[in-house]
């Protein structure tokens, strides 16, 4: 026994001494380098490619691993993989619960060099994603035979950090400062991250845009059991290498995809993540191009999203003057392989703004708009086009109001952009319209006329196509009420168009007291174009429009004369507005030409008819023209058309019960668009509502699962 003792305790002994002596020898820098060229070469031998590695060391005692200057080659003998250093410290003892521990981790000087030149090309790092691909899979008999259960190896870590990354791949690259991840007390992740920085080639359909991105720090930080992201420094940059849009051009705002230069920086609480879900608060957020004059003071929101669909709460984004916010959205999140598309729907919006805060980046025109305008609506759409209803814009005083519905669709293609809104009443009272058009820096014509309108009430539409724009609808003002429909053509700089009424008071508007009620139909041409206005006005001055009118009257009073069936055709070439008027009658034709230079001294002209009679004299020809009216003449006239005279009466009380019935179904029409504006406000309430139902249930199955998870 005594034999056997002194055995086994040398054989302990000299078991012991050996294992002391292989790892002081694992710890010589002689061992490690045999060991490194041992690794190397059979690393060369399986990638077919040059390894290089400076220093390879490994301390059992001190349980750490570290790495130096390590190199490796492409097949083309280009450097792929550049690694300056690697440390690992590991806890060996969890070895045996079946868990890599690292207790801490640090990479540095980490470069990647990948290309893939075209599709039909093999990338030049697929040679190492090959060479260590399994070469034999299991039978699927085999698999049925291994009922043996193999435990996943869990790996964990305290501390990491990586210090100066690159990777390229083609002409897009990536690079990051450094990043620093560690565990609190409690389990919980913290860490920052500085410059990190990715550049790229966008390819879109007007050509390449060079893009880059760069975020200055990430820090990520832990209270009362809430994980708080801080994102600053953020900057996008787009050169497409055009001129902007906007070049020569003072009239188009500055937005440009092709020209950003944005700069944000935002405050995320995390709430709770889970395997497919998150739930988060955007509780800072502002964004800013000085170019372009993007400025977004502020954006808060609550998100809870999974991979399908995303509820949005509490939205809120301002503008230097202008606030936009709503309760509730949902957004349905893209996916190509489950042929899901983007679609997304809002409970009421609602809001105030200052027109001025997107002038410079869309239009110029509204920079000094700065009548504050409230409105609300509610919207939907996907990536083709949104829709919106319940739409109601007003002025403080609410002496300018719009009720109103439209969509937007062909996003994708401007060639196809087409916005479109209904109108379903629109009422501008006292000086509202002068008000609104003097925050227009355009040149006001007819304003004295505008204003004899009193208040005015629209119906209609109105349609923003490609390099046009089209109104139609019906203007109710206090001398009558006007049908009218015409375009702006972007491409000939042209604005045509018609209007008709059956009974308008054009004396009242136009500031003539002998013109009475007129029913007419009438189209317009006017030039727009500011290089064809502007040689005409070197030429001839003047500050009319120009273009022309051609009416046609069917029943006018002027002075003691009623007339029908006039023709009446202005033109103007901007100093001077030249008419002529042919009045047909049964025994009497009415000619007259007359001239004006001033809309706003319409009163003044002065008008002298000629007259042709024809039937009043036995059948014998009457005289082709007199150059003066007589007045038996007259009274012979007036005798002559008083039969005509009691016709218009009756059509004129006509066009009054038209013009009250047109009133009644206007009203109707507006009483139906209420109902609907409070049903569809109903319909976003509930959809809201079951919204938010869905997202208790599904935080609540996402709260169930990570508890089930834990466990």
């Amino acid at each position: 026994m005594k034999r056997l003792l002194r055995w086994l305790a040398g054989t302990l002994l000299g078991i012991v001494l050996l294992l002391v002596v292989a790892v002081l020898l694992l710890n010589t820098s002689m061992v490690q380098g045999r060991l490194v060229e041992e690794a190397v070469g059979a690393l060369k031998e399986k990638l077919q490619t040059e390894v290089k590695v400076g220093r390879f060391q490994v301390r059992l005692i001190g349980q750490d691993i570290r790495l130096e200057d390590v190199e490796i080659e492409d097949l083309q003998h280009r450097k792929m993989f550049i690694l300056k250093e690697l440390g690992v410290e590991l806890d060996l003892w969890r070895l045996l619960d079946r868990e890599i521990r690292i207790t801490d981790a640090k990479v540095k000087g980490l470069e990647a060099h990948l290309y893939k030149d075209s599709t039909d090309t093999v990338a030049n790092y697929q040679f190492f994603i090959d060479a260590f691909k399994k070469k034999h899979k299991k039978k699927a008999q085999e698999v049925k035979k291994d009922t043996v259960k193999k435990h996943k190896m869990n790996i964990d870590f305290d501390k990491v950090k990586l210090e100066d990354i690159k990777v390229t791949y083609n002409k897009e690259s990536a690079s990051l400062g450094s990043l620093f991840i560690r565990k609190d007390k409690n389990d919980m992740l913290m860490g920052e991250v500085h410059d990190l920085a990715s550049s790229w080639i966008q390819k879109t359909k007007k050509g390449l845009v060079d893009t880059r991105l760069h975020i200055g720090t990430i820090r990520l930080s832990n209270h009362d059991e809430q994980h708080l992201l801080n994102i600053g420094g953020i900057r996008y940059i787009t050169d497409n290498g055009k001129p902007r849009k906007n070049a020569g051009k003072p009239k188009r705002g500055f937005f440009d995809v092709g020209h950003l230069d944005l700069l944000a920086e935002m405050d995320v609480n995390v709430l709770y993540t889970g395997k497919d879900s998150v739930v988060a608060e955007i509780t800072r957020c502002q964004v800013k191009d000085s170019v372009s004059g993007i400025d977004v003071r502020e954006l808060k929101a609550h998100i809870e999203a999974n991979k399908k669909v995303a509820h949005i709460k509490k939205f809120r984004i301002s503008l230097p003057n202008t606030t936009l916010k709503f309760d509730e959205a949902t957004l349905q999140l893209p996916s190509k392989k489950q042929g899901r598309k983007l679609a997304y729907k809002t409970s009421l919006i609602t809001g105030s703004t200052l027109l001025k805060d997107i002038s410079r980046v869309f239009a110029p025109v509204l920079k000094n708009f700065t009548e504050p305008l409230y409105l609300q609506t509610t919207l939907t759409g996907n990536d083709e086009g949104m829709q919106f209803s319940n739409v109601k814009v007003n002025t403080k005083q609410k002496d300018l109001t719009i009720n109103a519905k439209g969509y937007i669709s062909g996003l994708k293609d401007k060639y196809k952009l087409h916005v479109h809104f209904d109108v379903n009443r629109m009422t501008a009272q006292g000086d509202s319209k002068e008000r609104i058009i003097s925050h227009f820096p355009v040149k006001k014509f007819m304003m004295k006329q505008l204003h004899n309108l009193g208040t005015i009430g629209y119906i209609g539409t109105f349609d923003v196509l490609w390099k046009r724009e089209q109104f139609a609808g019906l203007l109710i003002t206090k001398p009558g009420n006007i049908n009218f429909s015409f375009a702006l053509n972007e491409n000939t700089k042209y604005v045509e168009g018609t209007v008709r009424t059956d009974s308008f008071e054009l004396g009242q508007a136009m500031d003539m007291p002998d013109l009475k009620k007129v029913s007419c139909q009438a189209t317009f041409k006017f030039d727009i174009s500011k290089p064809r206005t502007a040689i005409m006005r070197r030429k001839v001055g003047g500050k009319l429009p120009m273009g022309e009118v051609y009416a046609e009257v069917n029943d006018a009073k002027y002075k003691l004369i009623h007339v029908r069936n006039t023709v009446v055709s202005i033109k103007s070439n901007g100093a001077v507005a030249e008419g002529d008027v042919n009045i047909r009658g049964k025994r009497l034709d009415v000619l007259c030409t007359f001239s004006f230079t001033n809309t706003n001294e319409m009163n003044k002209i002065k008008i002298k008819p000629k007259l042709k009679f024809h039937g009043l004299l036995g059948g014998k020809k009457a005289k082709r023209e007199e150059p003066e009216v007589s007045d038996a003449e007259l009274k012979a006239a007036r005798i002559a058309q008083r039969a005509e005279e009691r016709v218009a009466r009756n059509a004129e009380r006509e066009v009054l019960k038209a013009q009250r019935e047109e009133e009644r179904a206007a009203r109707k029409a507006e009483k139906e668009a209420a109902k609907a504006a409070r049903q569809a406000e109903r319909d976003a309430r509930d959809a809201a509502r079951r919204a938010e139902k869905e997202a208790r249930k599904a935080a609540k199955e996402a709260a169930k699962a990570a508890q089930q998870q834990d466990e």
